[in-house]
């Protein structure tokens, strides 16, 4: 006589549930690109390259420089040169001297021009000598000033050229990319690393024909690989109005209630997004099911029935007519069995029904 396993039709809350994959992704992505041409130079901490790669950054901390050296001599040229004007211009003008003898001059002749000692055109003389270095001065003043001002606005300009080959982490993250390699040549614009925020998301998707049953606030259950005995309370957050043109599945962003402690970018699983219950239902192992017949043994005996069926999820499936409470289906090899046969039971286990959500 043929073994056939079976199942108790039980009663628990039926779940109609949406299906999809989930991705652990990064809240905010930024790509850090050259600002100038160059040989880059992978600062310390990272010179392992993509050995680097999943490292904390804190954000102003240095990733790498861009070697100038035509850069670097010009910035040394221009501070020297710029020193030394600075250190000129705390010297008394070339003129000064000569204009303060002149003035002193010029005050001792207006003192005795009076009593006709001294010619008045000698005074005159001495008074249009006087302004005429006072004129020099000033015309001396102006070009010190402007050659200071010019060596001051071409070291800036330089140093911030350097600055611009400083590569520096944007924000604090984890560097999750890097796509030079040290003593590389690079251009202005060319990507070299990508540095992740520290904080994630948990990024969905569904199918185009499932994403209308989903919204805002509804609870989901989540499982990760990584993390296979335990599973995830979230709710969904947002659904993204486009599907992606490739494979047209639909984004839908969830919020985990309790996430682990160390939920990593990159970890992948599975969620069923809740869209519906009905409490105290009949409940069935959805693999009992053929479409929408089932086979059930009483007395030892195969009897076939149809079942109307309400929601359904991967493990089990709402009855609504066709099996009573205690019925018992069988769950494998349905092809083996036909109806009006007689076969004896053996009672397999099935996952507990699903508690409301």
């Amino acid at each position: 006589m043929p073994v056939a396993e079976v199942v108790t039709v039980r009663r628990g809350t039926a779940i109609s549930a949406v299906y999809g994959t989930v991705r652990i992704e990064p809240a905010f992505v930024v790509r850090v690109r050259a600002q100038n041409d160059g040989f880059l130079r992978l600062a310390e901490a990272f010179s392992a390259g993509r050995g680097a790669i999943g490292n904390s950054v804190e954000k102003g901390q240095l990733l790498a420089t861009i070697a100038d050296e035509e850069t670097s001599r010009d910035l040394k040229q221009a501070r020297g040169d710029l020193q030394a004007a600075i250190d000129r211009a705390a010297v008394p003008l070339p003129s000064s001297e000569l204009l303060k003898a002149a003035e002193d001059n010029l005050q001792r002749l207006e003192k005795v021009v009076g009593s006709g000692n001294v010619p008045a055109v000698e005074y005159q003389k001495a008074k249009s000598e006087a302004n005429r270095l006072r004129g020099a001065v000033e015309s001396e003043r102006i070009e010190r000033d402007r050659n200071l001002n010019s060596l001051r606005e071409t070291t800036k300009k330089l140093e911030a050229q350097m600055k611009n080959s400083e590569v520096r982490a944007p924000i604090d993250g984890v560097l999750t990319n890097v796509q030079t390699i040290d003593g590389e040549l690079v251009s202005d614009g060319n990507e070299l690393f990508t540095v992740s925020s520290h904080k994630n998301y948990v990024r969905g998707e569904v199918n185009e024909e499932d994403v209308g049953e989903v919204k805002p606030r509804m609870k989901a259950k989540v499982q990760l690989y990584a993390y296979r005995t335990k599973t995830f309370t979230a709710h969904v957050s947002s659904v993204q109005p486009a599907a992606d043109p490739t494979t047209q599945r639909y984004t839908v962003v969830l919020e985990m209630e309790e996430p682990p402690d160390n939920l990593m970018t990159g970890m992948t699983g599975e969620m069923n997004i809740i869209t519906g219950t009905h409490k105290n239902a009949l409940l069935v192992p959805t693999r009992a099911l053929l479409v929408d017949q089932a086979l059930v043994v009483k007395g030892g005996i195969v009897h076939s029935r149809t079942v109307g069926v309400g929601f359904r999820t991967l493990d089990f499936a709402e009855v609504t007519s066709g099996l009573t409470e205690g019925s018992r289906v069988i769950v494998s090899d349905q092809d083996k069995f036909h109806p009006g046969e007689a076969v004896r039971q053996r009672m397999v286990n099935s996952p507990p029904p699903p508690k409301e959500p």
